[in-house]
Formats: structure tokens, C-alpha cells, sequence
């Protein structure tokens, strides 16, 4: 592994789990980090692990998924650029709960566990500050599992598009632009359904005017407040 300090600070300080820890700290956490090119099909780690640390992506994308007894295999996520992986157990001690492999060539960068339980707990005020992240954390996992239990497809994926767009949209005058690099077959796994039912809802959205097409690979969501409202119905 290679080091990348200033790149792993920029990675640490636009996570949702440490969006309320000072420069400081940030700072010392980045120190602690190493970085990594990996190719495609890369395993960072498998169901029952012991977490070794935090993953973030630089470049590149992973999936997260889980395989049942039969071998059947149940992708969870598709994470990009900026994305952590598996972030909550760096804080309980347990196992990785699901799998993770690399879906093409990437670059990574490291936080070990016993680094960041050092600087954890040396200071209550980044114990408060990473307990404060992970609650938003936490609301945000129920509200998407809510979704994905009680709503129809075309709500599950509003929910998801939404999701995206907060996380890597790129706001312009006409709304967020959203640059989606999964296929639909890899946005059925993620919310639980047949690729052709993607399909569907793709079309109910865009009838409804809540997202438009601006090429194969890019989405114009006008309204995203409106959208993750959909998801709620």
C-alpha cells in the first residue's frame, strides 16, 4: 500500500460518519490511512471476518453482498467513488457482515481498526462527534429499509435514485445531474426485484416527471425533494 495523506483527509472529512470531527482530527485520522490500487475482482473481505478497518474508495466501484446456504448470491450495494464500506463494524468489534469484491480496477484507501480506536478513545469529543454521525447514519438505514419492506418498486428505486443523487448528483439550473454506472440488472439487487420491473418503474418516474433521461448513462432528476417525496408514497 501507498500512502496518499492529503487524499485520505478530503475521503474522511465528506463522510457522514466524521462530518462533525474538527481538522484536527481529521487530520490525525488521515495519518493513519493508507492507499491502494487493486484490480477487478479484489476481495477486500467475506461474510464473518473479523473488521480489520474502514474502507473508502477513491476510484473504481465494489460490491457488497451477502451468499445464502444454497449459493445464492444477494448483492446489498454497489458502492463509488468517496463511498465507505462497511463502516459500523469499525465501532462494534463484531465480524463483517457481508461480502465485499471490487467490480473493476480500484483504488482504495485503509483506516485500521486499533488506529482509529486509538484516537477514538483519546478524546470524548470525537467519541461524541462519530456517536452523533452514526445516529444520522442510523435514520437514514431505517428509512431506506422502511422503503424497501413496505413500498412499491417504483418508490424503491425513487428512494435510490434519490440516494445517488445526494451522494455523487452534480447540481445544475434544470436540478441534479446524476452520472449512474450501474446497470439495471445491478439496481434490481439492490432494491429486490426483476430487472424488467426497473425497467417499469424507470418508465412510471419518468411519466410522473420526476426524472428524465439525458443519455444512457446520465439522469436529470429536476427535483430531488419531490422524488424521495414519491418514495414515501
Amino acid at each position: 500500500m501507498s500512502g496518499g495523506h492529503g487524499e485520505a483527509e478530503g475521503l474522511l472529512r465528506a463522510l457522514a460518519i466524521f462530518s462533525e470531527l474538527d481538522d484536527e482530527w481529521i487530520n490525525r485520522l488521515a495519518m493513519r490511512c493508507v492507499s491502494r490500487d487493486v484490480g477487478e475482482g479484489h476481495v477486500l473481505f467475506t461474510t464473518g471476518e473479523p473488521c480489520r478497518g474502514l474502507y473508502v474508495i477513491v476510484s473504481g466501484r465494489v460490491r457488497i453482498y451477502r451468499t445464502s446456504p444454497e449459493g445464492r448470491e444477494q448483492v446489498l450495494h454497489v458502492e463509488g467513488p468517496g463511498r465507505p464500506v462497511a463502516e459500523l463494524p469499525l465501532f462494534d468489534g463484531g465480524v463483517y457482515p457481508a461480502s465485499a469484491v471490487t467490480l473493476e480496477p480500484s483504488r482504495l484507501t485503509f483506516l485500521p481498526r486499533p488506529d482509529f480506536e486509538q484516537v477514538y478513545r483519546t478524546s470524548p469529543d470525537v467519541a461524541h462527534a462519530v456517536i452523533r454521525g452514526l445516529g444520522r447514519r442510523l435514520r437514514h438505514l431505517v428509512q431506506v429499509t422502511e422503503t424497501l419492506a413496505f413500498r412499491d418498486v417504483a418508490a424503491r428505486l425513487a428512494m435510490l435514485l434519490a440516494s445517488y443523487a445526494d451522494r455523487i448528483g452534480r447540481r445544475t439550473p434544470d436540478g441534479v445531474e446524476l452520472v449512474l454506472d450501474r446497470t439495471q440488472e445491478e439496481l434490481s439487487l439492490e432494491i429486490g426485484t426483476a430487472r424488467e420491473s426497473v425497467s417499469r418503474a424507470y418508465q412510471q418516474l419518468r411519466k410522473e416527471k420526476l426524472v428524465e433521461r439525458l443519455d444512457a448513462r446520465r439522469l436529470l432528476i429536476p427535483d430531488v425533494e419531490r422524488l424521495r417525496a414519491r418514495a414515501r408514497v
